[in-house]
């Protein structure tokens, strides 16, 4: 159990002159993306506390095509990943090469997704974070912008099906320019708080788990991703029903996206 995954983003930026408020939608292409994450954390068990840490690297490459004038086909190749630490041998060359697609609207917003089935709880995360990989926000961007968003709904976690809830606010801090291209940058705070019951490899549990992430992200004003960052914290809680046993993990993980030039 090496925690979830999230996959969010960051870049150094150089100054730029005010944009006014536009209407930004995501732009049809194709653009590969470095993410590294880095996840420590301490877990307890009725055996007792351990840490452990998981550095990850993948290689991704991000392909969107507008199937209609409200719905676009977001499609993410897994290109390459690396475990580093207690993760090492945790084997996910099934997710090498692998497709996720997702029915997003021309802001991102997430209509549906489909991705392989996987049975490692490692594998499930790191899975369910790609399929999100494209930050949504609303169209009409300026300097001072702000929103917020409440997504309800079902996720599998550990093989457990849970109920989870996320609230998100966002703001546009400022306009700026990366590598020569005129974006937004736009923060983000959310907060994440899950639970459920069911059977992991024939063993009835229930999970909870509540979390809050920091970060940021960059969209060009022509509509490309172009990166972020996020620092996410996470509780969980485990019980296995039968036993009356506890396990209990906080963890913290740094993730960092950059476009490939």
């Amino acid at each position: 159990m090496n925690g979830r995954v999230a996959l969010l983003s960051a870049v150094i930026v150089l100054g730029a002159l005010p944009l006014g408020a536009q209407e930004v939608e995501y732009a049809a292409g194709t653009t590969r993306y470095r993410v590294s994450t880095t996840t420590k954390g301490t877990q307890s068990t009725p055996m007792g506390e351990s840490g452990f840490e998981l550095g990850m690297r993948q290689q991704v490459t991000l392909n969107l095509a507008r199937q209609s004038k409200d719905t676009m086909r977001a499609t993410v190749t897994l290109d390459s990943i690396a475990l580093d630490g207690d993760g090492g041998a945790a084997d996910l060359s099934t997710l090498r090469g692998a497709k996720f697609v997702s029915l997003v609207s021309p802001t991102g917003r997430v209509y549906s997704t489909q991705s392989p089935v996987n049975q490692t709880p490692l594998a499930s995360q790191i899975a369910e974070g790609i399929t999100r990989f494209l930050p949504a926000y609303r169209a009409h961007l300026k300097t001072g912008a702000t929103w917020a968003d409440t997504t309800a709904g079902k996720v599998t976690q550990q093989g457990v099906e849970l109920d989870r809830t996320i609230v998100s606010s966002f703001v546009v801090e400022h306009d700026t320019t990366i590598g020569g291209v005129k974006a937004f940058k736009v923060a983000r705070i959310t907060s994440v708080r899950a639970a459920g019951s069911g059977s992991a490899q024939g063993t009835p549990i229930s999970m909870e788990s509540s979390g809050t992430s920091n970060g940021a992200f960059f969209v060009s004003t022509k509509g490309v991703f172009l990166g972020g960052s996020s620092n996410d914290d996470v509780n969980l809680k485990l019980k296995i029903l039968a036993q009356g046993a506890e396990i209990s993990m906080q963890q913290n993980a740094q993730t960092k996206i950059e476009p490939i030039q």
